[in-house]
């Protein structure tokens, strides 16, 4: 019970770290040499290596470990599959909603997912929220419109298939995190990824060949870009995230998530030159109020 607990406190730090981790993923798309769908391929396959070795080095532990019954087994190893499928989904829509808006837009369309966690919550795991968990999931989406609202490019009603590659991979992002969070119930977090990155990688690879002719990095630069991608985004950031959503509420750390667009919107002024100016600084302070706002009461500890 210790170590629950451990987990539990240790959850949102490392959660808030893997979502920093994944904030870089706008820039390295915006340096990729390869089409979004090519991108978003590279990202998951060269990942594989890493969660292979991951699983391998835990197999020892998990034979004196408690394991599923082979059904349970089998069905969080097809909700991984529908998880990596979903994964796959978002990153073709929102890789390429960057080619038509700017990484701190791109990030905040693709980041509405936790109004879709909290609506498949509300409709199909009967989770209700308080009026503290509204009031600040509003607040910090409202933050959120001011990190885009004051940006220098701003998405206005116009830009209709940005909207709509936004709110696609909002949506089957949503179903990642939610079928990631089921997953973990039987499996370990090096599994979920594993399982999830090939199964991502097998939809994404034909669509890559078939819509794109950019198909291999030209540069050492192009080909780090898709290394940092699989490395910082896919193996780091996606990890913790994994391992953190299994010891929190679904809803709050999909809204917990939300500091994903604040931190792209800072490293893309740092490093792409994309302004930050004072709308854009206050719906950070916002959004980090929102996410606070929203934090669950610890749980009392069992006696």
């Amino acid at each position: 019970m210790k170590s629950g607990h451990s987990a539990d406190r240790f959850a949102l730090p490392i959660l808030i770290l893997g979502a920093i981790m994944i904030s870089f993923s706008g820039i390295f798309v915006k340096l990729s040499e390869v089409g979004p769908t090519m991108t978003g391929f590279y990202r998951m396959f060269l990942a594989l290596p890493f969660f292979a070795l991951w699983v391998m080095s835990h197999r020892p532990a998990q034979r004196s470990a408690e394991r599923p019954a082979p059904a349970e087994r089998r069905r969080a190893l097809k909700i991984t599959g529908f998880a990596g499928f979903s994964l796959a989904i978002d990153l073709i829509a929102w890789h390429w909603c960057l080619q038509f808006a700017s990484v701190a837009a791109a990030t905040l369309m693709g980041n509405t997912a936790p109004l879709w966690v909290a609506a498949a919550g509300f409709l199909f795991f009967g989770e209700r929220f308080g009026l503290r968990f509204i009031s600040g999931m509003a607040a910090a989406f409202g933050g959120v419109w001011l990190l885009l609202a004051g940006g220098e490019k701003p998405l206005d009603i116009h830009d209709s298939l940005a909207f709509i590659l936004g709110m696609i991979g909002a949506i089957t992002y949503a179903g990642y995190l939610r079928g990631g969070k089921e997953a973990r119930r039987h499996l370990s977090t090096a599994e979920v990824m594993l399982w999830g990155s090939l199964a991502a990688s097998l939809v994404l690879l034909p669509v890559g060949l078939l819509t794109e002719d950019r198909l291999l990095p030209q540069s050492w630069t192009g080909w780090g870009a898709v290394l940092g991608l699989a490395l910082v985004s896919q193996t780091i950031g996606q990890s913790l995230i994994n391992w953190a959503v299994a010891h929190l509420p679904a809803a709050f750390s999909s809204l917990t998530l939300l500091i994903n667009p604040l931190a792209s919107a800072v490293f893309a002024w740092m490093l792409l030159g994309e302004g930050l100016g004072p709308w854009q600084i206050l719906g950070g302070f916002i959004v980090l109020a929102g996410i606070f706002m929203a934090k669950p009461a610890p749980a009392a500890p069992a006696e």
